[in-house]
């Protein structure tokens, strides 16, 4: 026999195989492959309420290969949930298989995707006539009475109690939420969800002080922050002193637990037209509020747990409703939106100087709805109660 350096025995070592990437371990449970950008046919499709489109779902991996997804659509959450914890366990028993059987083979043979950034999408110019042609397809009237007729959650007829009330619907108990009397702050109260309000200090190392309910008013309004936070001081790595040394704050990103809603508001529209569009949307909307000026905010959940995760939502959003008003500026994960049942006494111009309103206006809660899902519009919502009939 010639030499070939093949040495037989009765026990030959187990080849070498390599490692499979966590996105191909989710390819092969959900049959279909993923894109660069992370898209693929919805492990839920079949649960959707509303046509499925090829970039509703995507699927990223982070920096420690931990998976995350999205779907633009709600109906089909306990379908993911499944997807995911058959991934988890089929990420766990591929890495338990290498530990044991292939310590010199790199942890992953190609680099991981990594979480998607947002598309740089631009904002599209108002098209008044779309605008008004949505709006139009809507016959009946959409007042502030009409939405708080077919608002879930009773608005009580006592304004001071909408803030809480808001608060208390839309996080979980213990959630930190900062409230702002003064935008350009890093916020005057804390409010601790099913626990209660606290008067904060300007600076870190003061102690928050108990204080009896949220504020009444402000100069300008009175804001929150619509991402929990916290509570504590972190460095902000945007925001750097004259040494070069980053300065804490309690507001930006870094300080945040979770992105959990997206705020749309349209400046270019008027109210009842915008109302006219916001209710056709098919988003879960879990709350319509006015600003105490001339504009309307609504209040998307989207569920997001990192920046990047919102931004890639959010670029979703930009691309289907600027064109009809909404103000692609106002989608940030770290936004201050009004709070309802506060007063606002006035404004700022454009050329930053303050004036005062000849009467102070109210921030008014509209619409709550804290069990919304995609695919109901509002205007679907049946009313809480029997409309009044129209006299002859």
């Amino acid at each position: 026999m010639a030499e070939t350096g093949y040495i037989p025995c009765d026990w030959e070592p187990r080849k070498e195989t390599r490692m499979k990437s966590h996105k191909e371990l989710a390819e092969e449970i959900l049959g279909y492959p993923i894109g660069e950008d992370g898209c693929a046919p919805c492990p839920g499709a079949a649960l959707h309420t509303t046509q499925s489109g090829p970039r509703d779902w995507r699927i990223w991996f982070d920096g420690e290969g931990k998976p995350h997804e999205y779907c633009f659509h709600q109906s089909c959450q306990s379908a993911r949930d499944d997807f995911m914890r058959v991934l988890y366990r089929a990420i766990s028993a591929e890495e338990r298989g290498a530990r044991s059987t292939r310590k010199a083979t790199p942890k992953y043979q190609r680099p991981l995707p990594p979480a998607p950034k947002a598309r740089k999408v631009k904002a599209e110019e108002l098209n008044e006539d779309l605008a008004l042609a949505l709006a139009g397809r809507v016959e009946e009237e959409i007042t502030f009475d009409w939405l708080r007729d077919h608002s879930p959650v009773e608005i009580p007829g006592n304004p001071r109690a909408w803030g809480e009330l808001l608060l208390n619907e839309l996080y979980p108990a213990g959630a930190r939420i900062l409230v702002f009397t003064a935008f350009a702050s890093q916020g005057q109260y804390m409010y601790i969800v099913k626990d209660g309000v606290y008067k904060l200090g300007r600076k870190p190392g003061v102690e928050p002080v108990k204080a009896p309910r949220l504020p009444a008013g402000g100069d300008a309004g009175v804001w929150y922050l619509t991402a929990p936070v916290t509570g504590k001081w972190e460095p902000n790595p945007g925001k750097r002193d004259a040494m070069g040394n980053l300065m804490p704050g309690r507001r930006h990103a870094a300080c945040c637990t979770s992105f959990p809603f997206l705020v749309l508001e349209s400046d270019v529209l008027t109210a009842d037209v915008w109302l006219k569009i916001l209710v056709q949307l098919a988003d879960p909307i879990v709350a319509v509020y006015t600003s105490g000026g001339k504009s309307v905010h609504a209040l998307v959940k989207i569920s997001a747990a990192t920046p990047e995760e919102f931004n890639a939502i959010k670029s979703e959003y930009v691309l289907r409703l600027s064109a009809v008003g909404a103000d692609a500026a106002a989608m940030t994960p770290v936004r201050l939106s009004r709070l309802p049942g506060c007063m606002r006494h006035g404004a700022t111009g454009e050329n930053g100087t303050y004036f005062k309103y000849d009467q102070p206006r109210l921030q008014e809660l509209l619409y709550l709805n804290p069990g919304a899902v995609h695919g109901v519009p509002i205007l679907t919502m049946p009313a809480r109660q029997p409309r009044k009939a129209a006299r002859s």
